[in-house]
């Protein structure tokens, strides 16, 4: 019994097709066996249109194991559904209502369920087969078959129709009995599958997470931070474990200045860890390998520097990232600050100045020109703010929409007498609040830094 039923069965089918094979062969399998007893009878009865009718279903299911091995199981699935409804329903015409084929009409929509997903076909072949039924049922109430049975052979009618009634139930328990085992295989396989699964991701995260760590290697600590600018917020939220985003701070070799960057690399999660990897290498070797203390001339080696990393690749890659630059002199509140597409925000008396950045990122580019650099002169009590744009983009709030950078400068402004990290803390709440139930959208960073 085990081969027959897993004649098409193959590993490179998916598991639902797999079951359907087998529910097909086992309906072939009982049609043989039920259509090996109903041929000869009719043979011996002369009915000759029911011979063909048998002889027709017999061979259709022996062809189905055929088709299935080569592959065609849907179209053995047509075959086998369409011809079945013909057979009861013709079947009823010869031998009558007191057969009990009609009910097999029935069956037949329960296995049509069964093979097929598409509701299309699922919906006209229920319809066909309910309507087949009912017009059969209807017609025949009050006409004998087309076979009349002598009254010698009356007795052998019923016993006809009380076999057809028994066949019945037996294929329906049959069907049942065997669907519930595939089923607790299927479910056994499932949860073999969803284990290997759990385990493989479990390992995908601890990979990631140990990224991660990595990664916050990368990152400057927050005691150095604070040591080199005490009034200052580090708010930094990454979609995923590890980021596209990340924060830099370096000082110069005479340690007049200190340098302070929000960069956002292409994409998040995994892939923008590995560029912001490649990112943070190449500002650290601009400034300490190259000595350069421009802020401008910092993002064009930066920029040569990626683009010669990516260029070793034989495929083309277009990854890089933007970022707001600044250079503080920490004695005299003197400032340099260079941008790639990320602004920089400065408050100053209530009011929120923005100096806008270079159109073009760091990496390739068509269109590629020296990075401006723009002094400025900042006073006590100056607060200044880098960027990513993962706060602005988040969506959320009653409407689902974004957030937006207008909104951001008004909570900046609304917030500006509270101290740094409260500050930090309101944004933070805020953001969570705006998005809610929503996924975040991007990785998320904001500095601001108070003058003293």
């Amino acid at each position: 019994m085990k081969n027959p039923l897993n004649i098409g069965v193959s590993h490179l089918n998916d598991d639902s097709l797999n079951r359907k094979i087998r529910i097909s062969n086992l309906i072939s399998l009982i049609t043989i066996f039920i259509m090996s007893g109903y041929l000869p009878l009719a043979i011996n009865y002369c009915v000759w249109g029911v011979v063909i009718l048998d002889s027709l279903f017999l061979l259709i299911s022996l062809f189905n194991f055929v088709l299935h091995k080569k592959g065609l199981h849907i179209l053995s699935f047509y075959i086998s559904c369409l011809y079945g409804v013909v057979y009861f329903t013709l079947g009823t015409l010869y031998y009558g209502l007191n057969s009990n084929l009609p009910f097999f009409l029935l069956v037949m929509c329960m296995i049509a369920i069964v093979l097929f997903d598409g509701m299309y076909f699922l919906k006209f072949f229920i319809s066909t087969a309910t309507l087949a039924f009912f017009v059969i049922y209807i017609y025949m109430k009050d006409r004998p078959g087309i076979i009349v049975f002598p009254e010698d052979m009356k007795k052998a009618q019923e016993m006809i129709g009380i076999f057809n009634l028994a066949t019945l139930f037996f294929v329906t328990i049959v069907f049942f009995l065997f669907f519930k085992r595939d089923n607790i295989l299927f479910q056994k396989m499932i949860m073999e599958q969803k284990k290997l699964v759990q385990e493989k991701q479990k390992e995908i995260i601890d990979s990631i997470t140990y990224a991660k760590r990595i990664q916050e290697a990368i990152l400057p600590p927050l005691d150095y931070w604070k040591k080199n600018l005490p009034e200052s917020f580090i708010l930094y939220k990454p979609k995923d474990i590890v980021a596209g985003d990340f924060y830099w701070m370096e000082k110069s070799k005479d340690e007049k200045f200190v340098f302070f960057a929000a960069a956002d690399c292409t994409g998040h999660g995994v892939p923008g860890a590995m560029v912001s990897v490649v990112c943070n290498n190449a500002l650290n070797r601009s400034l300490l390998e190259f000595n350069l203390t421009d802020t401008g001339k910092i993002l064009d080696k930066t920029r040569e520097l990626v683009i010669e990393t990516f260029g070793k690749s034989s495929s083309e890659v277009k990854d890089g990232m933007d970022i707001s630059l600044c250079r503080l002199n920490i004695l005299t509140n003197e400032m340099q600050w260079s941008g790639s597409n990320n602004p920089l925000w400065y408050i100053r008396n209530g009011e929120l100045r923005e100096i806008k950045p270079d159109k073009q990122p760091i990496g390739n580019y068509a269109e590629q020109k020296p990075f401006t650099s723009h002094s400025l002169n900042l006073e006590k009590g100056d607060t200044l703010y880098v960027f990513t744009d993962g706060y602005a983009d988040q969506f959320g709030g009653p409407k689902g929409k974004k957030f937006k950078y207008k909104k951001l400068q008004d909570e900046l402004l609304v917030i500006q007498d509270k101290a740094l990290t409260v500050q930090k803390e309101m944004l933070e709440k805020l953001f969570e609040d705006w998005k809610d139930n929503l996924e975040q959208l991007d990785d998320v960073c904001i500095i601001g830094v108070r003058l003293n």
